[in-house]
């Protein structure tokens, strides 16, 4: 059994160690430390009362143990706002991922900003054969003014957009093809990691960090997953490349 680093992480996102997690849980420390160390999965109880301390979702950190739903087997997790994604979390997602590694977002200066090295880690992926694709918003669209008016941040918008390109440059170097710009509107923001994706929800007026995020596990061809996945793809599809 190995280290559950996802667990591992959200700990010490959350400012604890080991024994005040444990605390927290009012269990032994030693329970808490096999969890950690020795990847041993919790009793679902416990699961509950782990996940609910961190705020994050079960199959967050435990992977490999199916989450009841209420029938609804693809929904994994729900945020109520993007802020309390902890940038650990995504670390974690994109360092187990193998084959696909997806990013549809305006700008996401969260990511560019919180996860340290994020375009270095990205290009790393693609030297390891991992398919990866970032779709930004094109600054010049009307999309993207659009969105800046409804949010209140006017031409801001643009400029986030323009600022994330610029941090998106470490892909582009490594692979031209990797980064594309889009004038779609976009009614949901996108990052996917393999068979994990979170959904991060646009309400109108409302900031995305301001507004919720759903935690999808693709399972099957025609769910709710393979649904997202194949927005990317049309919102990709018509995406002009981020060069030249």
């Amino acid at each position: 059994m190995e280290r559950n680093f996802r667990l591992a992480d959200a700990i010490h996102q959350r400012g604890w160690n080991t024994q005040r997690f444990a605390q927290e849980l009012d269990v032994d420390p030693k329970t808490v430390e096999r969890w950690v160390k020795s990847g041993r999965t919790p009793h679902l109880r416990s699961r509950e009362s782990a996940a609910s301390a961190l705020g994050v979702p079960m199959a967050v950190l435990w992977p490999e143990v199916d989450a009841p739903m209420n029938g609804v087997g693809e929904l994994v997790g729900l945020y109520p706002t993007r802020t309390e994604v902890a940038s650990a979390t995504i670390r974690s997602l994109l360092a187990d991922a193998t084959h696909h590694i997806d990013v549809l977002a305006y700008a996401g200066l969260w990511m560019w900003d919180a996860i340290p090295n994020f375009a270095e880690m990205l290009a790393a992926k693609i030297s390891s054969g991992v398919e990866v694709r970032v779709c930004l918003g094109d600054p010049d669209s009307e999309a993207v003014q659009l969105r800046g008016d409804e949010e209140g941040i006017g031409a801001n918008l643009a400029a986030r957009c323009r600022l994330a390109l610029g941090y998106a440059q470490p892909i582009i170097d490594l692979d031209p093809m990797a980064v594309r710009l889009s004038g779609a509107t976009l009614y949901s923001s996108i990052l996917r990691f393999d068979d994990d994706l979170l959904v991060n929800m646009h309400l109108w007026g409302n900031p995305a960090a301001a507004s919720p995020v759903i935690c999808f596990r693709k399972d099957e061809s025609q769910g709710i997953a393979s649904n997202v996945i194949r927005s990317f793809e049309r919102v990709w599809e018509q995406a002009q490349s981020a060069v030249g």
